[in-house]
């Protein structure tokens, strides 16, 4: 247990959790306390510095959520779909500061996220077509039911799975050979340009997450679904 950790979970005592559990409260707290005061001050005529840089951050993660799920479903899932992306990109992110450790490279993390959206979306499917949604997993043919149903179930399941498994896997991986490189093998050559590495994967990552979890969210609103 890394030292940082130890400390913010003596901090945060009174929650009976592991520092894998006090910390993505920590970085939810994080990034509230940023994004309350780069709003905190919003004015028609953009005056403030603060207000620009938030702008242009809603902006661009507009233009990403509309790329992933098109402008049909932008205005329904952008609130929940940059949550998903700023949330993961800083969990990855902080185990690049010394002392830390990604949340992300804690399993059950990523499988809390990935739950998430895997009953959000049964929830935005049963929104948009009532309980006949359910009927996309028997397929049109009522006699072929026995067979369509559990396909489709392994389907949905396999969803959380995927999404949970790579995201732990690479960050977990990322920490390892960051770790190796280093401080056993290179410590003086190589922590800047992994670090650079570690940012890039951070994003990346985030970023695969969040299309992945728009196109499950994206088809259970569909009609064609």
């Amino acid at each position: 247990m890394h030292a940082l950790e130890e400390k913010l979970f003596y901090l945060f005592s009174f929650i009976p959790a592991s520092p894998g559990v006090v910390l993505p409260w920590v970085i939810t707290l994080f990034i509230f306390l940023f994004l309350w005061l780069l709003t905190r001050n919003l004015t028609p005529e953009c005056k403030v510095k603060n207000q620009a840089l938030a702008e242009f951050l809603y902006e661009e993660l507009e233009n990403l959520i509309i790329t992933i799920v098109g402008e049909k479903h932008v205005k329904e899932l952008l609130p929940v779909m940059s949550a998903v992306f700023i949330y993961i990109a800083s969990a990855n992110m902080l185990g690049l500061v010394p002392g830390f450790k990604a949340p992300t490279s804690i399993f059950s993390n990523c499988l809390g996220m990935a739950l998430i959206i895997f009953f959000y979306t049964i929830y935005l499917g049963i929104k948009s077509h009532g309980l006949g949604y359910i009927k996309h997993f028997t397929g049109d043919i009522w006699w072929m039911a026995p067979i369509m149903l559990p396909i489709h179930l392994i389907g949905e399941i396999s969803h959380p799975i995927s999404l949970s498994l790579r995201l732990f896997g690479n960050i977990f991986g990322e920490e390892v050979v960051i770790a190796v490189l280093t401080t056993a093998l290179f410590p003086l050559l190589l922590p800047i340009p992994m670090m650079l590495m570690g940012i890039f994967t951070s994003l990346l990552q985030a970023l695969v997450f969040t299309i992945l979890s728009g196109i499950y969210l994206s088809g259970a609103i569909d009609k064609g679904h």
